[in-house]
């Protein structure tokens, strides 16, 4: 059987067990030693704190949901202008009084206009490079289709190496290098357009596959000649099965021999 912490009396205890209580106040406490923490302990006065501050936290939190949408620092101040105008005298203040309105009047209208302007500059932003990006591809697809290149592989190479500026309220598009510097075309300083960049990929080792053969050569690589994009490779035969016997044979005449 389990021993109570508390008796009013020992009567009719048998004595081992009393020897366990001990007298506190005309009552017998069980005495036990704390181990680890562990204590026979008067819990009343603990639970009844814990009830109160229980009620004061629903109290509290009641009372701040109805104000959970206020921010602090403008209510403050708000109050502040309330308790101002409190103390003004309206017959002798009025200039005083719209002068205040006025004021907070302008403020709204101002952080209003701020708002509005932030989201014109964001939607111009994206407007003005949907923009670039057509005017770039028109101009790439437009070159890329006359020299006979594949747009579909060679378009996001031409992307890469151009940007859109404004010139004289007008929109260009300008050929770039690796650096973002504007490239140019010759020894006279002439800026080099879509279709010099196009004409320079194609001579390249790396995108000249990439375009329709031409007469001089069975990719649409021009023999010795590395362009802007690597250099030439020797003995790179292309064309069809004819062009290319027809090539070898006026090369190596003594084959047929």
């Amino acid at each position: 059987m389990a021993l109570k912490a508390l008796l009013a009396s020992l009567d009719g205890i048998d004595d081992a067990t009393k020897a366990l209580y001990v007298e506190k106040d005309g009552k017998f406490i069980l005495d036990v030693e704390t181990v680890e923490g562990f204590a026979l302990e008067d819990v009343s006065g603990l639970k009844t704190a814990l009830g109160k501050e229980r009620t004061a936290r629903e109290n509290a939190e009641r009372l701040t949901a109805a104000f959970k949408d206020i921010d602090p620092a403008k209510a403050k101040e708000a109050l502040a202008k309330v308790e101002e105008w409190g103390n003004l005298d309206p017959s002798k203040e009025a200039d005083k009084i719209a002068n205040s309105k006025f004021e907070a009047a302008k403020t709204q209208l101002l952080e209003k206009h701020t708002g509005e302007l932030t989201s014109r500059d964001e939607r111009i932003g994206h407007l003005t490079k949907t923009v670039e990006g057509l005017l770039i591809d028109a101009a790439a697809t437009s070159a890329l289709a006359e020299a006979k290149g594949s747009v579909e592989l060679l378009l996001p190479h031409v992307r890469a190496h151009t940007r859109v500026k404004e010139v004289d309220g007008k929109f260009q598009v300008e050929v770039i290098d690796k650096d973002g510097n504007a490239k140019i075309a010759d020894s006279k300083g002439t800026p080099m357009d879509i279709k010099g960049l196009v004409a320079e990929m194609r001579q390249s080792e790396a995108f000249g596959r990439a375009f329709e053969a031409s007469g001089n050569s069975g990719t649409g690589k021009q023999p010795g000649n590395g362009g802007g994009f690597g250099g030439g490779k020797k003995g790179d035969f292309g064309g069809t099965r004819e062009e290319r016997a027809a090539a070898i044979a006026a090369k190596f005449p003594d084959l047929e021999k």
